[in-house]
């Protein structure tokens, strides 16, 4: 593979306004050391992170984003995995900060992706039936995976009779149909700014929330600029036990509680890859009743791979229309660029919750 080319979509230096650009482009094909895959990607997704990382919250330094989606092995050397298999990638090592793909690591918006030995030894690279490559699989799996860590650790703690989802993005409407789907009944609330979500700045929005029957179950999957809004509005309003999860990102640093400060980024990642178990929830004592808190990083091999039967059996989650764009290489760096030109995640004239990108050339070199 010395002399080998792939085609990636690679996003530039930002420029004088801060503001960065994707284009398709010919990179190196790196060469593998021993242990290490090669992979060829053939749908990937794209992300909430990923929109943060273009627009310059986060310092993930990867010009190449994707760590959502599933791919054909094309070199396997000694790691087992049959060439031209169809495999998923879990994009966070459990106990190897190195390894986060699309993150510090060149992910899979490109034609050939190596993945390195530390994470083929730790089962990283999952094989996936045939099929999960279709688009309402490939790029919803991660998400749902994420969303299913997020509702174990809950069940784990307490049964809630009501949950709120702050945040109407994918994330947000993958746990909403996951919670349902395991919990009949479960009273549920969204917040976003979609038209089926009460909006954040409604101003019935509080006697709403005070009025849940409690346990409450709330997951916070919002833009990672709006995550400390939404954890110190249900802390103040929701009455009686409140079971958060903190699945969006937020800044370190102390956030306000009625209770006191917490170092909730701190807090959030005591669980990473489905451990410890059981799970670490950080319990405070507030005025209005117990808030029990958490978050998580990552997924496991078993999360990803429930997620992938889910959606191969039931499709996408609800027919709500969650994967919005499906797109080839170029036409995602015309539907990247358009978002980053503006301060409305929309393309096409229509709000980009999940887009699906179909890499090139496929498993044939």
């Amino acid at each position: 593979m010395s002399g080998a080319v792939h085609r990636a979509l690679v996003r530039l230096p930002a420029d004088a306004r801060g503001r960065t650009r994707v284009e398709v482009t010919e990179v190196r094909t790196p060469r593998l050391e021993p242990g290490d895959a090669l992979l060829a990607p053939v749908i990937a997704g794209v992300c909430g992170t990923d929109w943060q990382i273009l627009r310059g919250l986060r310092d993930d330094p990867t010009p190449v984003l994707g760590h959502e989606g599933v791919a054909r092995v094309v070199e396997s050397g000694d790691t087992g995995l049959p060439a031209g298999s169809l495999v998923t990638v879990n994009p966070t090592h459990p106990g190897d900060p190195s390894f986060l793909l699309g993150h510090n690591l060149p992910g899979l918006w490109a034609e050939r992706t190596r993945i390195p030995a530390t994470a083929v030894r730790a089962g990283l690279v999952l094989p996936v039936p045939e099929g999960a490559d279709r688009p309402g699989v490939a790029a919803l799996a991660e998400p749902l995976a994420s969303a299913l860590y997020g509702l174990e650790i809950a069940l784990a703690v307490t049964r809630p009779a009501a949950l709120v989802v702050w945040g109407d993005g994918i994330v947000g409407r993958l746990a909403r149909d996951a919670w349902q789907r395991e919990l009949p009944g479960l009273a549920t609330l969204l917040v976003g700014h979609g038209a089926d979500a009460v909006h954040p700045r409604d101003a019935g929005l509080p006697e709403l929330l005070a009025a849940l029957p409690a346990p409450v179950g709330v997951v916070i999957a919002t833009p990672r600029t709006a995550t400390r809004e939404a954890l110190t509005a249900v802390d103040r309003h929701v009455r009686g036990t409140l079971l958060v999860d903190v699945h969006a990102g937020l800044p370190p640093g102390p956030v306000p509680l009625s209770s006191g400060e917490a170092d909730v980024a701190a807090l959030r990642a005591g669980n990473c890859g489905g451990e410890p178990r059981p799970p670490r929830v950080h319990h405070v004592d507030r005025p209005a009743g117990p808030l029990l808190l958490y978050g998580h990083r990552g997924v496991s091999g078993g999360h990803l791979r429930t997620a992938v039967d889910l959606l191969l059996q039931q499709g996408e989650p609800s027919g709500k229309g969650v994967l919005t764009h499906e797109v080839d290489l170029t036409g995602a760096t015309d539907l990247v660029n358009s978002v980053l030109e503006s301060d409305r995640r929309a393309a096409g004239g229509r709000r980009v919750l999940k887009a699906a990108i179909r890499m090139g050339r496929g498993d044939d070199g």
